[in-house]
């Protein structure tokens, strides 16, 4: 996972600030295991899950507002929940504290949640964290708990394999080697994003390759940003702003400016000087800043690095001045993060 996560930062996915790689200790909860207690003190959107019944599989994912991977992968879920409907629930679970105040999960959850259409639930003790987390031995995020039909779990790790995993849960046909064998597709994964910094033919080659084994993982959310770039760095723009438009066109209509950011930084670290593919980078900038709202300093930010890329210096100090003035109300880490970017708009 960790080449996933430099590559999805390498094309402005996430600050580092937001990033946090899962780590593993050791577990006593495992899969086969019943699935532990799950009651949150407060559901703010439903349906609310009072308990896990038999026949219906669940998918318990746990987020902070901190966290951007976690929010990246949101939209891809509620695509999920709505393809299952009725058949599967998801529940994002978040636990309150310093870092991640219910001041700021409530605005998220007000502002995102309509669009996202399934359950968030949060607590403001550690409880339901170290029965599943800590339990489990994982210690980053996000994480998701696949529970069955017998109420047991089917699989602990990264939401974005549930594109593989959820059909088979729901068919009954899911095992434990399964769930082990994800731990190779991990493996491919990383492998992947390990070969973009490389050759841009191969490293293409190796997305096809990769998106043909595995045709249910081809739309994870973190392969939008480095295929864009990876497109261009191979000399072909046609194709990069044909996939990136309609990747745009996914990201507005599910309100996301997370990926609405990967697509412009994509397109802005590797235009070359085309003023379309600069053109688009500046319109998904935009098209971020508009969910987003004038008081994000990471759509700001965004909307900064594509008037640069342009070299509209101008524009680019204008919006990273906002940027900064955004920031002040934010994590030390990620006011630190958009100083040092704007610094760039001055040398």
């Amino acid at each position: 996972m960790r080449k996933l996560f430099a590559a999805a930062l390498a094309v402005g996915l996430v600050a580092p600030v937001l990033a946090q790689e899962p780590k593993k200790t050791e577990a006593s909860l495992k899969v086969g295991d019943p699935a532990p207690p799950f009651k949150p003190t407060k559901w703010l959107q439903g349906p609310e899950v009072k308990s896990f019944e038999k026949g219906t599989v669940y998918v318990v994912e746990f987020w902070a507002t901190w966290c951007g991977p976690c929010i990246v992968m949101m939209p891809h879920m509620s695509d999920l929940q709505q393809e299952y409907k009725g058949k599967a629930v998801f529940a994002s679970f978040t636990t309150i504290d310093k870092r991640n105040p219910a001041e700021k999960v409530a605005a998220f959850v007000e502002k995102r949640g309509p669009k996202l259409k399934y359950g968030f639930a949060a607590s403001d003790s550690e409880e339901i964290n170290n029965a599943w987390m800590k339990a489990s031995g994982q210690s980053g995020i996000p994480c998701c708990f696949v529970i069955d039909k017998e109420t047991k779990i089917a699989y602990i790790g990264h939401p974005m394999y549930l594109d593989e995993i959820l059909p088979r849960v729901l068919a009954g046909t899911w095992t434990k080697d399964d769930a082990a064998a994800m731990a190779k597709v991990d493996e491919e994964v990383d492998a992947l994003f390990g070969k973009l910094g490389g050759d841009p033919e191969a490293a293409l080659k190796a997305l096809a390759d990769f998106e043909k084994n595995h045709p249910k993982l081809g739309n994870i959310p973190y392969f939008v940003g480095p295929k864009i770039a990876t497109m261009l760095k191979a000399k072909k723009p046609a194709e990069a702003r044909k996939y990136a438009e309609e990747a745009m066109a996914k990201a507005v209509k599910a309100d996301d400016p997370m990926a609405l950011r990967s697509v412009s930084a994509a397109l802005a670290s590797e235009a070359g000087g085309d003023k379309e593919v600069l053109a688009l980078a500046l319109k998904a900038a935009e098209a971020g800043l508009k969910v987003s709202g004038d008081k994000d300093a990471l759509a700001l930010l965004g909307v900064a690095d594509a008037h640069f890329a342009a070299g509209d210096k101008k524009q680019a100090k204008e919006f990273g001045a906002k940027a900064l003035a955004a920031a002040e109300s934010e994590s030390e880490g990620l006011k630190n993060y958009v100083a040092r970017q704007v610094k760039r708009f001055e040398e």
